[in-house]
């Protein structure tokens, strides 16, 4: 998938500036709505070129920001509208029982902001987290402004990064996937003994 993106990039740098920005936009957008998209590297590429093309960095940061914020903010509602099918499925009430879905919901309802705060430094759960935080409904208000605040950071970040790096843009990517890969590593380390708990203390029930 990153050599087609990188394909891509490479062609509508020669392009229409209009079409490149839409890029930026969408890919943000696409981030959100399909985690497995590698919109982190799409970021360092924008500070990139913003300095190989003399392109207006506070546009190019907007643009992307504003791609997350928008599809961030559909999650939410999506959550928030669908609950009640969500919470039907088969996988979630086998995995959360009564007692847990309480604690969580008190959890979510005490540090939702919070969640959606970290987890944006979390690979592959950021969207599960806004989902959740639309089914627990989390305060409209403090939600939105974190989504917008945790989004404007990170994306700041990565795309200065790749503004001062340049051509060494990639160094930031690896150094990414390496985190990526332990924190992957832990999360699934994670899952295996929490659902293993979760049979023990079936079992003990039964």
């Amino acid at each position: 998938m990153e050599n087609v993106i990188l394909d891509i990039i490479d062609r509508l740098t020669n392009s229409n500036r209009l079409f490149l920005y839409l890029f930026f936009f969408f890919s943000q957008c696409l981030q959100i709505i399909f985690p497995p998209y590698p919109g982190d590297m799409v970021l360092v590429i924008e500070g990139y070129l913003s300095e190989l093309l003399h392109l207006n960095i506070y546009f190019v940061l907007i643009i992307a920001w504003f791609g997350t914020f928008l599809s961030s903010l559909m999650l939410y509602k999506l959550g928030e509208k669908e609950k009640e099918k969500i919470l039907q499925l088969k996988i979630i009430r086998v995995i959360f029982d009564t007692e847990k879905f309480i604690k969580i919901k008190e959890m979510f309802n005490k540090y939702g902001s919070a969640a959606i705060f970290i987890s944006k430094f979390i690979p592959g759960i950021h969207s599960f987290t806004l989902l959740i935080a639309g089914i627990f409904e989390v305060n409209k208000k403090l939600a939105y402004l974190t989504i917008g605040i945790v989004n404007i950071t990170h994306h700041a970040l990565l795309i200065i990064l790749g503004k001062i790096l340049k051509e060494n843009w990639a160094i930031i990517i690896n150094m990414m996937k390496t985190y990526n890969k332990y924190i992957i590593i832990a999360i699934i380390v994670f899952g295996f003994f929490y659902l293993l708990s979760i049979r023990t203390n079936k079992k003990k029930f039964d």
